[in-house]
């Protein structure tokens, strides 16, 4: 993304988007952490969703075991170019089976840095809960973290890497700690795919070449198409979902492909006192993974705080990620998909 007007794939385009289009051992991805002791305060309304529930039986998505999550995927290098990067993305690959995947299939792809012409060898990662139940949600967002810190104020720093601690983490946090309670509470005809994107960071201000893990995918989608896609309802796309000042109006381009799912996740995310979720909508689109996945045939909305004052530089670090907005986000999704698992589908 860019900030000429800014998103993250992002920069402002002419026709007003913005682009916004990121062996280890088996301890390294259980145990998320635990959430910390209730208070002799009253939590405010905004603070309930990080205390676990009075009837047990509630569904729970907890801030505390996403910014857990969060603190593990940071030592995990997934900086396009990084030596490492093979053996953290096979990591996801055991995180997303841990976290309830019957199947977790890679999409390999090969995608150009617009700006120097060095390709780079990318990977979507596909995982697939139930993959043969009739009714489908799918979860999607990037776990690559930007190369070039080209937003910092010294030009000298415009080639090191971006911690990514929101911008390419708190996404995949939130996904894989709501995969991990969606698999226990939705009914059997529901099933999930969480898609994991790759190369959402590779374009450049001026050039373009952004989103090209989602771009690949629908490319794909549309030369053959998976049985899966044709059962998929929706989709949510997240993207800088952990900041400490969260903000989340409503994406313009979301709320064009998907107005229902629109209307009812900010709905739920007021009844359970997210004010996070604003009553107001972005002047300007933003290019990001959802547009590609309603290109092939999942109607997606973004959750995105464009506003991130550390985006795409070197101060995206974990002290900026808050359990309180992991939580605000993931307990909206929950009890949407909740909600919408329980009617008949449309």
């Amino acid at each position: 993304m860019t900030r000429t007007g800014v998103v993250t794939c992002t920069w402002v385009v002419a026709m007003g988007l913005l682009t916004g289009c990121a062996p280890i051992p088996s301890a390294s991805v259980t145990a998320p952490g635990t959430d910390p002791p209730t208070t002799t305060t009253t939590p405010s309304a905004r603070a309930l969703a990080t205390l676990p529930p009075d009837d047990h039986d509630a569904p729970y998505f907890s801030g505390a075991a996403a910014l857990a999550r969060v603190q593990t995927l940071m030592d995990w290098p997934r900086g396009l170019g990084h030596p490492e990067r093979h053996a953290s993305i096979e990591a996801l690959g055991v995180m997303l089976k841990v976290a309830g995947a019957d199947r977790v299939d890679s999409q390999a792809l090969r995608a150009r840095d617009p700006a120097t012409g060095q390709t780079y060898a990318l990977v979507n990662l596909i995982a697939h809960v139930r993959p043969d139940a009739p009714r489908r949600f799918v979860l999607a967002t990037h776990f690559d973290t930007r190369p070039w810190a080209d937003e910092e104020e010294d030009p000298a720093a415009h080639n090191l890497p971006v911690p990514g601690a929101n911008d390419g983490t708190s996404g995949v946090a939130v996904v894989l700690e709501l995969m991990s309670v969606l698999v226990r509470v939705l009914p059997a005809q529901v099933g999930l795919t969480v898609i994991l994107f790759d190369g959402e960071e590779l374009g450049r201000p001026g050039y373009g070449g952004y989103c090209m893990g989602s771009r690949h995918f629908a490319a794909q989608v549309a030369r053959q198409r998976p049985a899966w896609i044709d059962r998929a309802e929706l989709g949510i796309v997240f993207d800088m979902v952990g900041d400490r000042d969260l903000h989340l109006p409503v994406e313009p381009g979301s709320a064009t492909q998907a107005p229902a799912l629109v209307e009812r996740l900010w709905a739920t995310a007021r009844a359970r006192g997210h004010t996070q979720f604003e009553d107001r909508t972005r002047p300007v689109g933003i290019l990001d993974d959802h547009v590609f996945l309603g290109e092939a045939g999942v109607p997606s909305v973004l959750l995105i705080d464009w506003e991130y004052d550390a985006w795409h530089t070197r101060k995206d670090t974990i002290d900026r990620v808050s359990a309180q907005s992991l939580a605000a986000v993931g307990d909206a999704a929950l009890y949407t998909l909740v909600e919408l698992a329980s009617a008949p589908a449309d």
